[in-house]
């Protein structure tokens, strides 16, 4: 493969991978602003795998790392670290995207929301309605 095709890929899949994070917490963040302002709440779940693909730029800005400072017995060293890191990331990137999606939906029913009956399937996610007041939720 040609060496700017390989760059030029490694360049998109880190930037989709951080614009589905930034995607993630735009979504968290128009939740939260929802909540301040509507009596209806829409929220969407299964969106913590969003994270997931960080775990390519930060496995590379790791590989860089290794490359610029290890070298001989620190590089064996720098190679376990990185295969602890990419387990770690696969358990903890998704894991904090659930907790923070349970935290979103703990402040809804904490500020006294409810959720209607409806529930909206796709693929990997589900989209639930919460309302303060039964009488505003969508009918089926």
């Amino acid at each position: 493969m040609h060496p700017v095709l390989k760059v030029a890929l490694v360049v998109l899949f880190e930037a989709l991978a951080i614009a589905f994070a930034l995607f993630f917490f735009w979504r968290i963040q128009q939740q939260h602003a929802a909540i301040a302002q509507s009596a209806l709440v829409e929220i969407q779940s299964g969106t913590a795998f969003l994270l997931l693909p960080l775990i390519l730029p930060l496995l590379h800005l790791m590989s860089v790392v290794e490359k610029q400072f290890a070298t001989g017995a620190k590089q064996a060293k720098f190679r376990k670290l990185q295969s602890k890191l990419f387990i770690f990331l696969v358990l903890v990137l998704p894991g904090s995207g659930f907790v923070i999606n349970q935290m979103v939906v703990s402040k809804l029913k904490h500020q006294g929301y409810q959720a209607c009956d409806m529930v909206a399937f796709q693929t990997r996610s589900s989209f639930t309605t919460y309302s303060k007041d039964t009488a505003l939720c969508p009918k089926p």
